[in-house]
């Protein structure tokens, strides 16, 4: 069964539609519809910011449900809409609480036809909104805004002018259309009146009307013709850059918030259109402002380790090295966690886990030789293989203390704790009549020997301890402090072949043993077994 996110199990695929696929997914015991997003175009990106923005606006109206999921991680773009109830037929919702929603709806291009109402703890909230309603719409919206009116040019001015030029005046006594005799002197006749230009009183005003028309003329060439910009690449750049670099293009940056904890703060994560494209004034460019949140470690001691990886997952962590101890908890259940519950810490790391495999299970041993030992250095041995003495003296002529036969037989395989029966060798006493000729002279007394100190048991720690691929290359080293000092090194070199340390046998040590992992000489792990 596919596992989506690692918790929603696809119960049915209900198809795709371009970026947008469609499951019906359970969660537990819960069901719903999953919205899943494959935003690798500047597309998609946008219809899925525009959707979960819709979604964050009705959430501050508390219109969405409990349960409701909006998923931005990096290569996890889904909303999840848990099943509800429909409200009861003779109690359809309330037109003056649907018109919020929709007032909230209306700038992303959403309508009442998008939307579904259920019902939740008996009120009203919403179930489900197409993500792909209103997407034409939008687009259009947004691009498709008035732009500035053509003003009319100013009105064309004539470059000729009407020179009037007036009639002589009538001569005295004569009327005016009767022309003189021939003899008679003519009268001198006045010139026409010529009328020049002031050139300098009309050069300014020809000045600007060629400055006002150029300026139209390049104000509509500009308009019907926009420029065309290439849009740089913005990754990485702060706000302030970013708005520097696109400065003199006229678009219309819009900051959208993500988070990604691999990348610094307030650095730009994505941007739309994508660099290289060409983009004309006007155009609306969104761009993702990296504000990492910060989450907690999960309580998880005493929880299945199964039930602790889901925990992590769903705070959104992964699960690190697991070490595994021999424990009194059952086998399987968590012990501590790396770092410790309540830390702060940021999404996608990975939290290292101590898990138990159960109480030791009993360790088998090999019953040595111990016929001709004395009894302190039978009892030695069987401490160290971790079997009990039970000694029985019998009068012999052996060495006073010698073990003369045991049971079981020397090579019997035996378990942890078990008895072996010891036959040791005392003198018989004799009494002879004082003054016997055969009386040994008085022994003298033994002088006392200083008792050895107790030896603590012997035992072995199995060890298999798997390092994660991502130290693949590293110098590994493996040591461990017992009883017995000093330091002993268990593996020392590169990284091992599928990061695999294993111990065959497992490690003999007394008493409290502390072992240490470094990774390129750093102290990597350390745990002690009691």
């Amino acid at each position: 069964m596919t596992l989506l996110d690692g918790k929603y199990a696809v119960v049915q695929d209900l198809g795709s539609q371009g970026f947008l696929r469609t499951h019906r997914v359970r969660a537990g015991d819960i069901q719903g519809t999953l919205y899943w997003f494959e935003v690798h175009t500047p597309e998609a990106r946008s219809a899925f910011h525009r959707y979960r923005n819709a979604l964050k606006r009705l959430e501050a109206l508390g219109a969405t449900p409990s349960g409701l999921e909006i998923s931005a991680k990096p290569g996890r773009y889904y909303v999840f809409w848990p099943d509800l109830a429909a409200p009861p037929p003779g109690r359809p919702p309330k037109r003056a609480r649907l018109g919020p929603w929709l007032e909230v709806l209306s700038p992303f291009g959403y309508g009442e036809m998008d939307l579904k109402v259920g019902e939740q703890a008996g009120k009203p909230v919403l179930a489900d909104l197409n993500p792909l309603a209103g997407l034409a719409s939008f687009s259009k919206a947004s691009l498709n805004k008035p732009g500035p009116t053509r003003s009319e040019g100013p009105r064309p001015l004539s470059s000729s002018r009407r020179v009037v030029t007036p009639e002589p005046a009538p001569t005295p006594n004569r009327p005016p259309s009767t022309p003189p005799s021939g003899n008679a002197a003519r009268a001198p006749q006045p010139e026409p009146r010529r009328y020049r230009l002031n050139w300098p009183a009309w050069a300014p005003g020809l000045v600007f009307m060629l400055l006002g028309g150029l300026s139209l003329f390049l104000g509509a060439e500009r308009y019907l013709n926009p420029p065309q910009y290439i849009l740089p690449d913005l990754h990485g750049k702060t706000p302030r850059q970013a708005v520097e670099a696109v400065r003199g293009m006229g678009l219309r940056v819009e900051f959208v918030e993500g988070s990604d904890q691999s990348q610094p703060k307030e650095t730009i994560l994505e941007q739309s259109p994508e660099a290289g494209s060409i983009v004309k004034p006007g155009r609306r460019l969104e761009l993702v402002l990296n504000r990492p949140k910060l989450g907690s470690v999960p309580t998880l001691v005493g929880r299945p380790l199964e039930d602790a990886q889901r925990a992590l997952e769903a705070a959104g962590y992964v699960v690190g090295p697991i070490s595994r101890v021999f424990a009194e908890a059952t086998a399987g259940t968590v012990l501590a966690s790396l770092p410790a519950p309540g830390t702060e810490l940021r999404q996608g790391a990975a939290v290292r886990l101590l898990v138990s495999t159960g109480t030791r299970p009993p360790l088998d041993t090999i019953l040595p030789d111990l016929t001709g030992l004395t009894l302190e250095e039978a009892q030695y041995l069987l401490n160290i293989a971790e079997l009990k003495p039970q000694v029985f003296q019998v009068a012999s002529g052996a060495p006073e203390g010698q073990v003369l036969a045991q049971q079981p037989d020397p090579g019997t395989l035996m378990n942890k704790n078990a008895v072996v029966r010891l036959t040791v060798a005392t003198q018989p006493n004799v009494s002879l009549p004082q003054n016997s000729p055969f009386a040994p002279p008085p022994r003298p007394e033994p002088t006392p020997q200083p008792q050895p100190a107790p030896q603590l048991g012997v035992r072995n720690v199995p060890l298999s301890i798997t390092l994660p691929s991502n130290q693949e290359g590293a110098q590994v080293r493996l040591t461990v402090d017992d009883a017995n000092p000093p330091t002993r090194v268990l593996y020392e070199g590169p990284f091992p072949p599928g990061g695999l340390i294993e111990v065959a046998g497992g490690v003999p040590v007394q008493g409290n043993a502390t072992f240490r992992l470094y990774v390129n000489g750093e102290l990597y792990q350390e745990w002690t077994n009691p």
